[in-house]
């Protein structure tokens, strides 16, 4: 048994390792060639739970819904280690294994080892990092992709996170760099997709399902009594969401592993204009749009379990991890009708600005 479930492996930053016994596709940029012997997190699908007694230091978490094998069905142990048991569906629905149970696990993981998984996409420019953050949908993977796929050469922007960013509270900044999860019209706009002929076939239906409305609809279901994971598990397995790597996306993008973050903008749709805003407002949207990926469940019963370590609310730690990482760092609305965004942005970043005034003579 230890061999098939030690058989995926990924290394993240050397600040988590993960063994599992089913493939997580969004961490394929950490594959580990190596052996991990002593992994942070150890993911078990279709095995069921060692009934040993475990010792009291062990906390555990279980979640399941009205099919409870059948179903959706998870284990969660928290020692020094974690662990966490699914049910065998699972297996055949991988992403939502990963969004909706490895990834909270993970958030507050990072959260004990000093960085935090913010909720933003991110590129470098000029050797600094940028984030873009918005409330869910709003449109940063549209507006990171085009500003990419606009950059040619040595001193194009660089690729680092498209969803979620690792973050220390000294302004260091490592990729996360999952698949990008995109739609048909994000497809359109880019100027040379490496998508098959099936691929861009099934876009459009897979579009459909997993579109901005799909999701809030999943999302008002959640809050009553249906099996909505288990729901939500069985249309992702038969109609995956579209993930790519970015590089399929945008063939020349380059790609950039850790920098500093210089500065980060919030965008929105409606109205007009750009706004400086104050640190404690930028903390305070940048950890809401967090919250709010977060939604759909087993979050909701499971937090609670999951950023309580002792006596510390982890919270708490993430708070001052984001602060640190914000302080001194401009951060602006970026308000637009037009959503054009990928063309104001990266006239902000100071990479530009100092090009700019060296240009007209500006000290």
């Amino acid at each position: 048994m230890g061999d098939r479930i030690g058989r995926y492996r990924y290394d993240i930053h050397g600040i988590v390792t993960i063994n599992s016994n089913v493939v997580l596709p969004e961490l394929q940029r950490f594959r580990a060639a190596y052996i991990v012997e002593d992994p942070t997190l150890s993911v078990v699908v279709g095995l069921r739970r060692p009934t040993v007694h475990a010792p009291r230091s062990v906390r555990s978490i279980a979640y399941s819904e009205v099919f409870r094998r059948l179903g959706f069905s998870i284990d969660i142990a928290m020692d020094d280690r974690v662990e966490i048991y699914g049910a065998p569906l699972l297996r055949y629905s991988p992403h939502v294994l990963y969004t909706n149970v490895v990834e909270p696990v993970l958030r507050w993981t990072f959260v004990r080892r000093g960085w935090a998984l913010v909720h933003a996409a991110a590129f470098s420019f000029g050797g600094d990092a940028y984030f873009i953050t918005g409330s869910p949908d709003t449109g940063k993977t549209t507006t990171l992709l085009r500003i990419l796929d606009a950059g040619r050469g040595d001193d194009a922007p660089g690729f680092i996170s498209d969803d979620l960013v690792l973050l220390a509270a000294d302004g260091r900044v490592l990729t996360y760099p999952k698949l990008l999860t995109i739609g048909r019209h994000t497809a359109t706009v880019l100027s040379d997709p490496r998508f098959s002929r099936r691929e861009r076939l099934m876009l459009r239906y897979q579009s459909r399902v997993h579109s901005r409305g799909g999701r809030s609809t999943a999302l008002g279901m959640s809050r009553s009594r249906m099996p909505i994971a288990t729901i939500n598990a069985v249309v992702q397995m038969l109609v995956p969401p579209p993930k790519y790597d970015v590089q399929r996306l945008v063939p020349h993008a380059r790609l950039t592993q850790t920098s500093h973050l210089a500065g980060m903008f919030i965008i929105e749709r409606g109205g007009e204009g750009v706004q400086l805003i104050a640190e404690h407002d930028a903390l305070t949207t940048l950890l809401a749009n967090g919250d709010d990926a977060y939604g759909f469940p087993p979050y909701d019963a499971i937090k609670e379990f999951l950023y309580t370590s002792g006596s510390e609310d982890l919270r708490e730690r993430e708070r001052e991890i984001v602060a640190g990482a914000l302080r001194g760092v401009p951060t602006r609305f970026v308000r637009s009708p037009q959503l054009d965004w990928s063309d104001r942005i990266p006239t902000m970043t100071n990479a530009t600005i100092e090009a700019t005034k060296g240009a007209v003579g500006v000290e």
